[in-house]
């Protein structure tokens, strides 16, 4: 596939090594996920982990569930396509977790001890008392959950592909099968263990890469010149994507962070309120560091092929498995990419459960079906765990489209539909629950009307801005503009410990 002139037979000793790391690393998952699947007793373990993690667990769970595939592979992967522009998510993803946090950290954890909430849909019911909210939210976290998995799968498959020397139908049916162990048995308790020891090694991995990849492109300097002189565009501050773009895609990180369902879950399992100022700090720092080595991955590849070091790649997602496995010492390229596959794993871990429990919970529930028994129930949740893996796989194989391009496409769907109703209405009493329906419907019908325009129709904005952001800002003036005219006694009719969520 790839005409590399460093290929030699030490380089294939050093991928034995990286071979036998990863494939280490993936056992040593599915036996934490046979582990975890003894210590899941109820549904609450489950899907929040009993509330029983410090901060560091769940601060390198928010980072590696926000890394994840759609950083670590489609993050270079848009650099080595469109230049410096894809600098304007590198940048905002730090700077949102402390916004996101401050916004959401404290008022969803005391909403899980105020009511019985265990998804996200249930605390857009509590605060809105709506079963139309509590179903619009979880059908738009559903279909959000399946596009974002589809970035995780892609990831695998390009990972393992790469390292393994397969096929990617076989690279994906290896990590669907080790992420079918941990996720329908051990749900968010293997995740999260998982998260706390990769965290750690993607942070120092991700230091060590970037400097190793500096060092292969002859410093920054070079490596960016090498690219300007090549291709003056990729160069800019917005690369070759549109000013628009970049600046859309700047708000729609920094804001859109506090609507993903998979950081927001995270915070209901802290066992300690108190333990959360120092959350943000270390999720911030974590992502900065792995941010770098998007950065030096990503243009490093592009300079490479620019001056004719390599050839052009058939798939810019490659650019990050192909560089770690050509350009870095053997046991670090293995730990890195083990830790990078197990990211992806527990992130996947993370939308399986969310998505599985819109599917066998929130959706039941809002329309008025209850379960027997919580073992019922856990056992509709592991089902429900089956069908959106199968629905994710057959968005991948039925859609082909980058990696980091469709996880901008889920991420959009979770910001206009929780950023307006959890990040506004945990935060200002005045959101009714009108407001609220009309948000939820407006994120939902945008959301899909737009992915089906851009994936089938070529649509786009004439302004070049991405079009999830236009969603988010809609949705959020809808929410605020139709509790205004629908206000009349919305704060005496909150319930009194959600009003103190809200005040808190």
């Amino acid at each position: 596939m790839f005409d590399i002139p460093l290929q030699t037979d030490p380089q294939e000793s050093m991928n034995l090594i990286i071979v036998s790391i990863v494939v280490l690393y993936l056992l040593g998952i599915a036996v934490i996920g046979v582990w975890a699947a003894r210590q899941t007793e109820s549904t609450e373990d489950f899907l929040v982990t009993g509330k029983r993690f410090g901060i560091w667990a769940v601060a390198f769970a928010a980072f590696a569930s926000i890394m994840s595939g759609f950083g670590f592979i489609g993050g270079p992967g848009l650099f080595y396509d469109g230049g410096y522009g894809f600098i304007w998510i590198a940048i905002a993803a730090p700077l949102a977790f402390p916004i996101s946090w401050f916004v959401l950290g404290k008022k969803m954890r005391l909403m899980a001890e105020v009511r019985d909430i265990l998804t996200i849909p249930d605390a857009a019911y509590a605060r809105y008392e709506s079963e139309t909210v509590r179903l619009l939210v979880a059908v738009s976290v559903l279909l959000g959950v399946i596009s974002y998995l589809g970035v995780q799968f892609l990831a695998i498959a390009f990972i393992l592909e790469t390292v393994l020397g397969v096929s990617e139908i076989v690279a994906l049916l290896i990590g669907l099968s080790v992420i079918g162990i941990y996720t329908v048995g051990g749900g968010m308790i293997a995740g999260v263990y998982t998260d706390l020891i990769q965290g750690g090694i993607m942070v120092a991995g991700s230091i060590a890469v970037f400097f190793i990849a500096l060092n292969a492109a002859d410093g920054f300097t070079q490596m960016s010149q090498d690219v300007a002189q090549a291709s003056p565009e990729y160069a800019g501050a917005f690369g070759a994507f549109p000013i628009l773009l970049g600046l859309s895609w700047f708000f729609l990180f920094v804001v859109g962070n506090s609507g993903q369902p998979h950081m927001a879950h995270k915070l209901y399992m802290i066992r300690d309120t108190k333990l959360l100022k120092w959350g943000a700090p270390i999720a911030a720092l974590s992502y900065f560091a792995a941010s770098l080595m998007m950065l030096a991955l990503g243009i490093g590849m592009r300079a490479f092929v620019e001056t004719g070091r390599f050839d052009a790649l058939e798939n810019p997602d490659l650019a990050a498995p192909i560089f770690l496995v050509e350009f870095t010492p053997a046991v670090l390229a293995g730990i890195v990419l083990a830790a990078a596959v197990g990211a992806v794993m527990s992130t996947s871990d993370a939308f399986i459960n969310i998505g599985a429990a819109n599917l066998a919970r929130d959706i039941p529930e809002s329309l008025g079906y209850e379960y027997d028994s919580d073992t019922t129930e856990l056992r509709a949740h592991r089902l429900a765990n089956v069908l959106i893996i199968v629905g994710s796989v057959l968005l991948v194989y039925y859609l082909e489209i980058l990696v980091g391009l469709l996880g901008v496409v889920g991420w959009g769907l979770f910001a206009a539909a929780l950023v307006p109703l959890l990040g506004v209405g945990l935060n200002w009493s005045g959101a009714t629950k009108e407001g609220a329906i009309a948000a939820a419907a407006v994120a939902l019908i945008g959301n899909l009307g737009l992915a089906i325009a851009v994936t089938f129709y070529d649509y786009s904005l004439s302004t070049g801005a991405a079009v999830e952001a236009l969603t988010l800002i809609v949705a959020t003036i809808v929410l605020i503009v139709v509790s205004l005219l629908t206000n009349g006694n919305a704060r005496d009719e909150i319930a009194d410990d959600i009003k103190s969520v809200i005040d808190a």
